[in-house]
């Protein structure tokens, strides 16, 4: 009986799934063993969840982006609350953080309410999240406003900013560096271009204010 051919791609994702799922049970009983309490091994316990978080959601992208690239998954857009929306990022960034950095949240421009993938762009704004967890010396600022046409989500922080090579990037594809593969960069951008309202297409924009400023804008 002759086999059928072996679907590199399927199986690499099939993988990615196993293996994510496999680091989301870990988190838990890292959860676990810091409800428990182990003195002296707070700041290890706390380092290995984040590791585990920023793991998880790394390969999360890369499933979806097999997924948008093959056809296989449409975003689901319809009406969210941006505060809303925001204050979960700041909740999940005050997890993330453990006290090491204050968490800002300006919301007075943001619109009652915008058309978007919840799903999506929150994984978006995620590993810009993990980015300025990494490189902010006190404070990161989440922010919501709408700007024209566009709903505006940006992530700043008061470390030394992004390279200016990467400020002039198009993010059309992953390009590997000291900071990393390009991914995360590769993801938003893609992220924000299934977002699209009228011949408008959402984009990301990079900038250096006192720090990086990443900035996902939604038509």
């Amino acid at each position: 009986m002759k086999t059928a051919p072996l679907d590199l791609n399927t199986l690499a994702a099939a993988s990615i799934h196993e293996v994510k799922n496999l680091l989301g049970q870990l988190t838990l009983s890292l959860d676990s063993i810091a409800e428990i309490g182990c003195p002296g091994a707070e700041a290890s316990i706390s380092g290995a969840r984040f590791a585990c978080r920023r793991i998880v959601d790394r390969l999360s992208e890369m499933l979806t982006l097999y997924k948008l690239e093959g056809g296989h998954l449409a975003p689901s857009i319809d009406a969210h609350s941006p505060i809303d929306f925001l204050e979960d990022l700041m909740l999940e960034a005050q997890t993330l953080t453990a006290g090491r950095l204050k968490i800002d949240l300006q919301q007075d421009s943001a619109p009652p309410f915008w058309f978007f993938d919840r799903e999506l762009a929150q994984s978006a704004l995620m590993n810009a999240l993990h980015n300025a967890l990494g490189f902010a010396r006190t404070r990161i600022t989440l922010s919501a406003a709408q700007d024209g046409d566009f709903l505006v989500f940006r992530v700043a922080d008061d470390g030394p900013g992004f390279p200016p090579a990467l400020l002039n990037d198009n993010f059309d594809a992953p390009r590997a560096s000291q900071q990393g593969t390009g991914l995360g960069l590769y993801f938003a951008n893609s992220v924000a271009q299934v977002h699209q309202n009228k011949g408008r297409i959402g984009k990301v924009k990079l900038a250096n204010a006192g720090g990086a400023v990443f900035s996902l804008l939604l038509p």
